[in-house]
């Protein structure tokens, strides 16, 4: 099964859907992976203690490269700058159907074509994901997957009906998750997603791909201090499988 996954940012696919890409000879295509404007040095990079946003580019490519291999899978890069770099340079944002003309090519040749669900609601994720349904449709695809963006699925935990563990009576994630998937036109309740309950082999192949984007972990919660202390963080993958013509958009 040939997937082609859509990326937002370099690490969302190989982060979200690890156990899926793995060894089945996948295509992820980044959307914005762009060089910033000249000598700009966006608050996310200077957090991440990055000096040049320019160098941080082409140090996250390098990291995506780095995971891809492990999942032997394939990148492919389009230039769209990042919403941290477009605000920066006055840049609109990109127009979807110029970029679902880019996409298309990548995407026809899919067997399955694997969208981020954009929970969360990065506005990149969001201009990812839209152009994608368009690409998707333009090639002739009538099933997309969406998988559930990692880690900001987890900004609440997993949910009980995921863990099969006792909920918490003070903290409940499926709103969150119901919430974005209806904000974006998805007539589907989060439960109904797929779950993939990560093997321990699979779990060591996410923590790998997690270390190879050295540049972001720290930030992400990501980095093997972080993993040791909440390994809850590894053991599941999330998505949906929609018919394009089933979608209430």
């Amino acid at each position: 099964m040939a997937i082609v996954a859509v990326s937002a940012h370099l690490d969302d696919a190989a982060l979200s859907a690890s156990a899926s890409l793995r060894g089945g000879g996948a295509t992820v295509v980044t959307v914005f992976s762009g060089l910033p404007p000249d000598g700009h040095v966006s608050l996310w990079d200077r957090v991440t203690g990055a000096a040049s946003s320019a160098d941080r580019i082409t140090e996250r490519l390098a990291e995506d490269a780095q995971a891809l291999r492990i999942l032997s899978a394939q990148g492919r890069y389009l230039d769209q700058r990042e919403a941290q770099y477009r605000e920066a340079s006055g840049e609109p944002e990109p127009d979807l159907g110029r970029l679902a003309g880019r996409m298309a090519e990548y995407l026809a040749a899919a067997d399955e074509v694997w969208l981020p669900a954009a929970i969360g609601r990065h506005p990149d994720h969001v201009i990812a994901r839209d152009a994608g349904l368009r690409a998707a449709a333009a090639t002739g695809h009538d099933e997309v997957v969406l998988y559930a963006d990692f880690p900001y699925v987890i900004n609440y935990g997993w949910p009980a009906w995921v863990t099969g563990e006792p909920a918490d009576p003070y903290l409940e994630s499926e709103p969150w998750l119901d919430f974005h998937l209806a904000a974006a036109g998805f007539a589907v309740p989060a439960r109904t997603a797929e779950v993939v309950r990560l093997s321990l082999t699979q779990r060591q192949d996410k923590a790998a791909v997690s270390a190879a984007y050295r540049s972001q972990a720290p930030a992400l919660g990501l980095t093997p201090g972080h993993l040791a202390r909440d390994p809850a963080k590894l053991d599941y993958e999330l998505f949906w499988r929609l018919r394009l013509d089933a979608m209430a958009r």
